[in-house]
């Protein structure tokens, strides 16, 4: 049984392989929404929302849940030196609305943000479940690990109610359970960044696991014949400029792997291959030259499609 839906601005599909009833996955959808709902910048009755109205002000009392995810968000702030950072918001707002005017950020209006955006500024207390933002305008999005975050809740869901195989594909964040319906491991594609979704570079074989990527082709504009893609850079507050067309990461918990895409991405293929193999993680990473670089442990994992000088592997 497969349902679609529109959330986290992504088309997203539940597909299970098991006989099981509507309600459980009409059951899923509507957890994915509430999640949506309490963590999306973008809906003023969020909690996220209201953090954001009270920064420099004092501090807003959420649920544990939110506190939780935003400690962990911090977590992989730090372990990739700020190159993740959820207090970019204010900066995502500037490019925003660039995008829909066609007039991009320039200096001056970056560099009047530029203290807001620091996750050492936000403090959360575990104990009375409160977040404060230290400075008056900075604000906190949590669209670099909110939706692996949901998948990761929407897979535990499906096995409670005894779903033993399926796949979700919440916009090319996809998680797996179990086996494809030939009794094999399930093969993921790794999206090619240059071509429509679902056209991919290669692909590799999984058994119950996440694969998720942060890519230019995701969110972008283009002026003047340059692209402008979403990812931005904390450190310039504009889109990163490291060389990589996209990264890809498998694992198991699609929110950890969220962020640290997003935050390996920013950082280019050096830092990023040598922090991956440091932590275990396995990564690809495609650079906007073709070439293809993966971490040390998944480079047999990965059939590439196209072989040729403009690719090669960095063991």
């Amino acid at each position: 049984m497969k349902k679609s839906f529109h959330a986290y601005d992504t088309y997203n599909v539940i597909d299970v392989r098991d006989e099981v009833s509507e309600s459980v996955l009409m059951e899923t959808i509507e957890e994915a929404m509430r999640l949506e709902h309490m963590l999306s910048a973008f809906r003023p009755d969020s909690e996220v929302a209201r953090i954001n109205r009270n920064a420099g002000y004092k501090e807003t009392q959420v649920s544990q849940e939110t506190c939780h995810l935003l400690k962990k968000a911090i977590a992989y702030s730090q372990q990739t030196n700020g190159a993740f950072d959820i207090t970019i918001r204010p900066a995502v707002r500037l490019w925003n609305d660039g995008y829909k005017t066609g007039c991009l950020p320039n200096d001056n209006e970056l560099k009047k943000i530029k203290n807001l955006i620091d996750y050492r500024k936000v403090h959360i207390n575990m104990e009375t479940s409160t977040v404060l933002l230290e400075e008056k305008g900075q604000e906190i999005d949590l669209g670099g690990i909110a939706k692996g975050y949901a998948a990761d809740v929407i897979r535990s869901r499906l096995k409670e109610n005894g779903v033993k195989n399926g796949i979700i594909n919440f916009g090319g964040t996809v998680l797996t359970i179990g086996k494809n319906p030939n009794g094999n491991p399930w093969r993921v594609g790794i999206q090619n960044p240059g071509m429509k979704r679902g056209h991919s570079i290669g692909s590799m074989q999984v058994g119950e696991a996440s694969v998720v990527t942060s890519a230019v082709n995701e969110r972008f504009f283009i002026k003047d014949n340059k692209l402008y893609h979403h990812l931005l850079d904390p450190f310039t507050l504009r889109p990163s400029q490291s060389g990589l067309y996209s990264v890809t990461a498998i694992g198991y918990d699609a929110a950890d792997l969220d962020a640290m895409t997003t935050g390996l991405f920013v950082m280019g293929l050096e830092k990023g291959v040598d922090l991956a193999n440091k932590i275990g993680l396995d990564a690809v990473f495609l650079k906007a030259d073709g070439s293809i670089y993966s971490t040390q442990k998944i480079s047999n994992m990965i059939l590439i499609k196209e072989r040729g000088s403009h690719y090669g592997k960095e063991n």
